[in-house]
């Protein structure tokens, strides 16, 4: 546990005054390029990877995004005018926006820079770091009502960090981190978490082997892939409960799988007609291989060749789940 000794708490609702943190631990490379390139499918109007949830009437992938993001905020607590709400990874701002249109007052972090220029141009208020970068920002102490993790913590332990042992030590300092932020006059405050948690075992070693060093159409050869796109190593059931103790207790959880799956053929069905009638897709995605032509050609093989994205949720019993969890301060 950290030693960080706590600044005095001033709870404040004018939160754009909050400085600019130090940096503390680097992004990791690959993650922040990753989100570079992710930017190209912006291009298409795809602003968020995260899982939906989605009725039979539903027919466009906003719908169920929207649905979603809704739920992360009535969970958080996010339900009053001056509600104060922190999005660590917050994307292009989308779950900000929809606070800031519930009268709350929302900021978010970012290791993207373009995605942080995006929300700054589009009414956000989003700081440009890296979520450890605040266990030693002491003027953030206390802030906030409530905090969300949308998708972001996927990308917090690296295959390296395994093997290293230092998995669980990475995590019980996020909710070491994110109990700081919380304002303690707020008894119940919360914390909202999605991730993909990984059903099937994996090694450290199967994603730091280059992928195509593996079997096609293994296990090994997907999390290879993954691993040398996106960045990121997944917890397991019930490792992140263990881990949020003793600043957190786990006060709901819901199986998201299906929605991810929904959101995913969504995407892939808009990405794939963009790549024959969106200019500007095909032109980001030349410009990221001209100037990361490996990570750029694995996202190209995993995404769109082996598929390895959707091999995630595939099937009846599919290799990874996706976990909405609400985790309430512990007493």
């Amino acid at each position: 546990m950290s030693t960080v000794e706590c600044a005095p708490i001033r709870p404040s609702t004018d939160l754009s005054s909050l400085p600019q943190p130090r940096p503390r631990v680097a992004p990791t490379k690959l993650v922040k390029l990753c989100y570079t390139m992710v930017h190209a499918a912006e291009a298409v109007g795809i602003r968020d990877l995260a899982d939906g949830e989605y009725l039979p009437t539903d027919t466009t992938l906003e719908a169920g995004i929207d649905r979603q993001l809704n739920y992360l905020l009535d969970q958080v607590g996010c339900t009053r005018p001056g509600f104060r709400l922190l999005e660590i990874g917050c994307g292009y701002g989308h779950l900000l926006q929809l606070a800031i249109a519930r009268g709350a007052v929302a900021v978010g972090i970012n290791i993207s820079s373009e995605q942080v220029r995006y929300c700054n141009e589009h009414g956000a208020h989003v700081y440009c770091c890296n979520y450890r970068d605040l266990l030693t920002a002491t003027e953030w102490y206390g802030q906030f009502d409530g905090v969300i993790a949308n998708g972001s913590l996927e990308h917090w332990v690296q295959p390296e960090d395994v093997q290293a042992g230092k998995m669980d030590a990475i995590y019980c300092e996020s909710f070491d981190i994110v109990h700081r932020l919380l304002a303690p006059a707020v008894p119940d405050a919360r914390y909202v978490t999605t991730a993909i948690h990984v059903k099937r075992e994996v090694k450290p070693e199967y994603l730091l082997t280059p992928w195509g060093r593996h079997p096609r159409g293994s296990d090994r050869r997907h999390f290879s892939l993954l691993h040398n796109w996106m960045g990121g190593y997944y917890p397991v059931d019930r490792q992140l409960e263990k881990c949020a103790s003793p600043f957190f207790a786990l006060k709901a959880e819901v199986d998201g799988t299906a929605g991810y799956k929904q959101a995913n053929d969504y995407r892939m069905a808009r990405m794939m007609s963009g790549l024959y009638t969106n200019p500007k897709l095909v032109w980001r995605i030349v410009r990221s291989l001209a100037r990361h032509p490996r990570i750029t050609g694995t996202m190209i093989e995993s995404y769109f060749i082996e598929k390895s994205w959707d091999w995630q949720f595939r099937g009846d019993d599919p290799p990874m789940k996706l976990l909405r969890q609400t985790w309430q301060i512990a007493t």
